[in-house]
């Protein structure tokens, strides 16, 4: 029996469609444990997203999963019945999307939206369940919320809807909360009220956290580890202890300078050059290869493997005896 909450061991996700298979994810692992944050960074086609659609089972057609396993509490979820599935998303499992505003419906009101949630999870009436959805808008900071409750989405701003979806994804006090960039369409004032929101509900609740952002700035705030994907493949997992003070991986130390800095440690912006390969015709060999300045000729033909290296993961020929070799 595992410790961790989650565990996703070498998970493939295809999409089949009529130009080919797309890999949006290809062998990729990590755990979490109860009360850890764990961080998924990664450019725009690196597969985050997929990942947690992935764990809730929300992928749409052509969409399948077709390898590995999703163990939570040590059940896998790929083998759970549909009806089973339902009782567990939105109540053990929630998820916060990064634009609310579609994920919100724009002909209920803010309260019978949460509230909605509450009643098929926690079996409370009404009038409970109003006072339950009271309670989590003053949670989440939410102004005159008893106002606020009787509201419609477009009549409040991005930041406070995106606090309605915090609202209701803890509704049912979840023991893993999914954050899919729940910051990216929001400017940078209300980013942080957001990130420090969570931090704090987290710690209340003891609620375990998938941050998911294309930021490492964020996942510095808020991550014990994190995973590092590029291209559907997983190249990079540890602590972000160690990853942000000795990153292994090319990738994650091109992502690490490339991150702004102010006053005196101010340096000149670095640039990852080139684009994410095409999921439909990936290369053969590394998928990084093309925008990596220590590539070799064995990066061009081959794969590489995982290896573990003073506790961190890493997906790079750099450290394997072939290296030495080439």
């Amino acid at each position: 029996m595992s410790d961790n909450l989650l565990e996703v061991n070498n998970l493939k996700t295809y999409f089949y469609t009529d130009e080919g298979v797309i890999r949006a994810i290809d062998d990729v692992s990590f755990s979490i444990k109860k009360g850890e944050t764990l961080g998924i960074v990664g450019e725009s086609g690196s597969g985050k997203s997929q990942t947690a659609l992935s764990i809730m089972r929300l992928l749409e057609n052509p969409g399948k999963v077709v390898g590995g396993e999703i163990l939570f509490e040590n059940n896998n979820l790929l083998k759970m019945s549909k009806k089973n599935m339902r009782k567990i998303r939105g109540n053990d499992i929630a998820i916060i999307f990064q634009e609310p505003m579609t994920s919100l419906n724009p002909v209920y009101t803010i309260g019978n939206q949460i509230m909605e949630n509450i009643k098929l999870h926690q079996k409370l009436n009404k009038k409970d369940s109003k006072e339950k959805a009271l309670e989590m808008l003053k949670l989440v900071n939410i102004p005159a919320p008893e106002k606020r409750i009787s509201e419609y989405p477009y009549q409040l701003s991005g930041g406070m809807r995106q606090r309605v979806m915090i609202a209701m994804a803890l509704s049912c006090n979840p023991k893993l909360l999914i954050c899919d960039e729940p910051t990216t369409a929001l400017d940078v004032t209300i980013q942080a009220q957001i990130l420090e929101l969570i931090n704090q509900l987290k710690d209340k609740i003891n609620t375990s956290i998938i941050m998911i952002t294309h930021d490492l700035g964020v996942v510095s705030e808020v991550s014990k580890n994190v995973l590092v994907m590029y291209a559907g493949k997983e190249m990079e997992y540890g602590t972000v202890k160690e990853i942000f003070k000795n990153p292994l991986h090319p990738y994650t130390e091109a992502l690490i300078k490339s991150i702004p800095t102010i006053g005196n440690n101010m340096r000149r912006l670095n640039v990852i050059k080139g684009m994410v390969p095409s999921l439909k015709n990936r290369p053969s060999g590394c998928l990084f290869e093309q925008r990596c300045k220590y590539s070799k000729a064995i990066c061009k033909t081959s794969m590489p493997g995982i290896s573990n290296i003073r506790g961190q993961q890493v997906r790079c020929w750099k450290y394997t005896d072939k290296w030495q070799e080439d």
